[in-house]
């Protein structure tokens, strides 16, 4: 109980300050809570599915240009063969940080860009002319780097010639035409999910519990940015084993496109915070935000992204060579994406108030 005691005046500015007191209260209590369903709606129908349409029709495209050059093998069809495949592995960057739901079942992301490539188990499953490509002991030959493989390995004449030539020139063909037809088919499926019931499912499960959209989207988010800078970068450069490199283990080894991939899967990664023009993460973190923050979490979040994307993009392809040539410039990438995961990771999670649940034992 509170007994007001003094003049009139007093009491009265003692009865004011009570009242902006409870005002004040009772604005930040009736604030409304961040509106999540509004943020995956834009998610999914602007950004994970518009990414996704783009993907199947590229490898549409793909499979195209490969029935082409497998009929007739020249130099033309080689090259537009190898732009098509620029093309969707490009595509794929906006894509691979969506891993959940219809993509996880189908397990898109382990069968299309399991890297690096298995070139002697490729050669293997050639030479026999038999194999399952679906069986986990051909992750390491499928997908985006197996094509990598058989595309780029070696001269333009010496590739040529193992498709027309050379005694398995045929049994080259069907391996390739089937690395193709894999991942249409079974990509095709995930959009089919996406355009029927699973967009309502996604977007309905708007809750910050572990099985809610969000947790999903995020935790995916976080895991894919750390392959980014773990897969792409840390292990080839010697960050993660111990200060020795392995040039051959960057992605798309024998195109040397590794830089150029990493950096559009960087901006696949913005465009997942941001939500593109639409309700994001960073929008999230600025509602949950205290309203005395000086500087946003979601503006350095923001900024960090252009320093990674400006360090990598600074980079010379193949990054197979600039490891070997200038391994601090490598290095220095490597130290952004780090500072980019923690405030992901840690900062973000935490004041979103969504749980990390997958594990890794990197330390970030």
């Amino acid at each position: 109980m509170i007994i007001l005691k003094g003049t009139r005046h007093t009491k009265q500015g003692i009865l004011a300050i009570l009242c902006i007191t409870w005002m004040a209260g009772c604005k930040e209590d009736d604030k409304p809570e961040f509106d999540r369903k509004s943020m995956l709606s834009n998610m999914a129908i602007n950004v994970i599915m518009p990414a996704y349409t783009t993907l199947n029709g590229s490898l549409g495209t793909l499979q195209l240009e490969t029935a082409d050059f497998i009929s007739n093998p020249d130099a033309i069809s080689l090259a537009a063969l190898r732009a098509q495949y620029v093309v969707s592995a490009k595509n794929y960057q906006h894509c691979s940080m969506y891993n959940f739901g219809p993509a996880m079942d189908c397990n898109i992301k382990a069968s299309f860009n399991t890297f690096p490539t298995d070139a002697a188990k490729i050669e293997t499953n050639i030479t026999n002319g038999t194999y399952t490509l679906t069986i986990n002991e051909n992750l390491t030959a499928i997908g985006f780097p197996a094509i990598d493989y058989l595309l780029y390995a070696g001269s333009d004449s010496e590739i040529l010639a193992k498709f027309t030539t050379d005694p398995d020139a045929g049994k080259r063909k069907t391996y390739l035409s089937d690395l193709v037809a894999k991942m249409k088919n079974e990509f095709q499926p995930v959009l089919d999910q996406w355009q029927g019931s699973y967009k309502t499912s996604f977007i309905n499960a708007d809750g910050n519990d572990v099985a809610s959209s969000s947790s999903y989207l995020l935790n995916e988010f976080v895991k894919d940015l750390e392959l980014t800078k773990n897969a792409r970068i840390g292990i080839p450069s010697g960050q993660q084993t111990g200060g020795t490199i392995f040039p051959t283990y960057v992605e798309a080894y024998y195109s040397g496109l590794a830089t150029s991939l990493a950096y559009e899967h960087l901006v696949g990664l913005e465009t997942c915070f941001t939500g593109g023009n639409g309700s994001g993460f960073d929008d999230y973190i600025r509602d949950v935000e205290s309203d005395d923050v000086t500087v946003s979490l979601a503006d350095n979040i923001l900024a960090q992204f252009t320093v990674c994307k400006t360090k990598m993009d600074a980079l010379a392809d193949p990054l197979s060579e600039t490891i070997t040539t200038n391994v601090s410039a490598v290095n220095d990438v490597y130290q952004e994406l780090k500072k980019l995961a923690v405030y992901c990771k840690t900062d973000m999670t935490s004041m979103l108030g969504i749980l990390i649940t997958y594990q890794d034992n990197d330390g970030d």
